[in-house]
């Protein structure tokens, strides 16, 4: 007769398995809409994820901001990859260096202010200068009565 802990590691293994096809599931799905959406452009169809602007601004001029941000995200999912599976049994590190944490800080926070400096409101010229001339002071009154 099994234990009751071996029935605990059968049905964690059961659910591990199940979570990672799902997983694997929805992967294939993203993966098919970004198809559809990149190459499968079609005048009638809105379908998909289309990622050609994702690293431009709304003007469609290229970001070195976003750029930056989706490169060294990338570059850190990958050595936390990396540092787990480098582990003998693979285990999440109990800490994560101050180091990576600083780049993805750096990174992100350039981001968020070349984004807000793009969008700050700046007044056009021809708005600062007045629309009517000011008016003339009032003519002292005269004195031609005398």
């Amino acid at each position: 007769m099994p234990s009751i802990n071996d029935l605990f590691v059968v049905l964690a293994l059961v659910i591990g398995c199940l979570i990672t096809i799902f997983v694997a599931v929805l992967e294939i799905f993203i993966l098919i809409f970004i198809w559809e959406g990149t190459w499968n452009l079609k005048s009638g169809r809105r379908r998909g994820i289309n990622l050609a602007k994702l690293i431009s601004e709304s003007s469609g001029d290229a970001s070195l901001a976003r750029f930056q941000l989706l490169i060294f995200t990338f570059v850190i999912s990958m050595s936390l990859v990396l540092i787990i599976t480098s582990t003998k049994p693979p285990s999440f590190p109990s800490s994560i260096p101050d180091q990576i944490l600083g780049l993805l800080g750096i990174s992100s926070t350039s981001y968020v202010l070349g984004k807000a400096l793009q969008t700050q409101i700046k007044e056009p010229p021809e708005t600062l200068l007045p629309t009517e001339p000011p008016p003339l002071p009032a003519e002292p009154p005269s004195d031609s009565h005398l």
